[in-house]
Parts: structure tokens; sequence; C-alpha cells
């Protein structure tokens, strides 16, 4: 299902950004998530308008958070019958 797809690609650009600081580059970030960079690039913009502090460094070729940052993604199921 599209959806949880879309979740677990969030979770993984998260990840990706907060605990191994291993982006690299956005053709390298792009590639390691198995999308293309254009893709990569609507996320990042969609996080950021949501208040990700989502920031690339040229010199250190990575993509990192400028202040404290946590992704919390819920998702709820409720059966009225």
């Amino acid at each position: 299902m599209k959806v949880f797809e879309q979740i677990q690609q969030l979770q993984q650009i998260h990840q990706l950004i907060i605990v191994s600081g291993k982006t690299g580059t956005p053709s390298e970030f792009a590639r390691k998530l198995g999308i293309s960079p254009s893709r990569l690039f609507n996320i990042l913009d969609e996080l950021k308008s949501r208040g990700a502090p989502i920031v690339y460094s040229r010199s250190v070729k990575k993509y990192f958070y400028n202040k404290d940052f946590q992704l919390d993604i819920s998702c709820y199921f409720q059966n009225l019958h």
C-alpha cells in the first residue's frame, strides 16, 4: 500500500539524517533511498514546509538538522462497527 511505503521512506530519510549522518550528496542520498534526486528534493521540501530544519552542507557533503528535531509519524485505525 502506497501510504505505508511513504511512511517507511520518511522514516528512512530521518534515520539517515539523524543516526548515521551519511546521506552524502543529493544524488547519493536519492540512490540510497531508491528514488530520483527530483523526488528527494520534493520530499525534503515538503518536510521543510512542515518545520523540519533540514539543511545541506556542501563542504561535508551531507544533510543534517540544524537544530533538534524529532519525526513522529502516527497512524490510527478505528473500527466503528
